[in-house]
């Protein structure tokens, strides 16, 4: 008889939970943050041996630099994927009825053997060559920019009215940002990627492997309005091992 009540009891709160997740209400909760995704096939990346070198320049956008007389040719899908590059596709997704001040950026680490990472400045101050690009063409203006330096919210990159400015609590700079809610996330909702290795990360003695892991985010403002990847709203990442050493 105890063990009947039990069950009963227990059949009863199953399917008040089934009612409860199917109202309306309990639908709009599953969107209580977006999601993001990578999509990629190969699991290895060669070293970049295009036709010509990719050069950062002073508004931050890379092009194709010819190494004779050093001029600019402008970056093709085509010839990326022809010199190594790995496509990739972003995904980001969300149906809430909130909105956010967001980045959507990329932070790369190396490792070697099956994942021993280390990570890499994704600032650098020289960046002509970075070890790891993840490049993207602004849909606004058709340049290319490595989402680890530069990626959508950032102050070189403007989306039309989708970007907005927030003051800085710490020094009261503008902090550029990208205003996501369920419309615009349509203008983010599928990039395609490439990722570049122009050199490969130092590997212990002992293996035979190393490589990239890359960490895609949709990173908030912290208590001072700055971006330094502690609030991060979403996030997915993927890893290439680094073949032609």
């Amino acid at each position: 008889m105890k063990k009947f009540i039990l069950f009963l009891l227990l059949a009863i709160i199953a399917s008040l939970a089934l009612v409860g997740c199917s109202s309306e209400d309990s639908a709009v909760a599953n969107w209580l943050s977006p999601m993001i995704s990578i999509e990629k096939e190969p699991n290895t990346v060669s070293l970049w041996s295009g036709t010509y070198n990719l050069h950062r320049n002073e508004t931050m956008e890379y092009v194709f630099r010819d190494g004779d007389d050093f001029n600019d040719i402008a970056i093709t899908s085509e010839a990326l994927i022809a010199g190594g590059a790995v496509p990739a596709t972003l995904r980001v997704a969300y149906g809430g009825s909130e909105q956010y001040l967001v980045r959507l950026v990329a932070f790369a680490y190396s490792f070697f053997d099956h994942g021993r990472p280390t990570r890499l400045n994704a600032h650098a101050a020289d960046p002509n060559p970075q070890e790891i690009l993840v490049l993207w063409q602004n849909p606004g203006n058709g340049h290319w920019f490595s989402m680890i330096q530069n990626g959508v919210g950032r102050e070189a990159i403007t989306l039309g009215e989708h970007n907005d400015e927030l003051v800085s609590l710490r020094n009261g700079s503008d902090v550029y940002t990208f205003l996501l809610n369920n419309e615009t996330v349509e203008i983010i909702s599928e990039m395609t990627l490439y990722i570049i290795a122009t050199a490969a990360p130092t590997r212990e003695e002992e293996y035979d492997r190393s490589g990239y892991s890359i960490l895609f985010t949709l990173e908030l403002p912290d208590i001072d309005n700055h971006f330094h990847s502690w609030e991060i709203l979403a996030a997915c990442g993927t890893m290439l091992l680094v073949g032609g050493e």
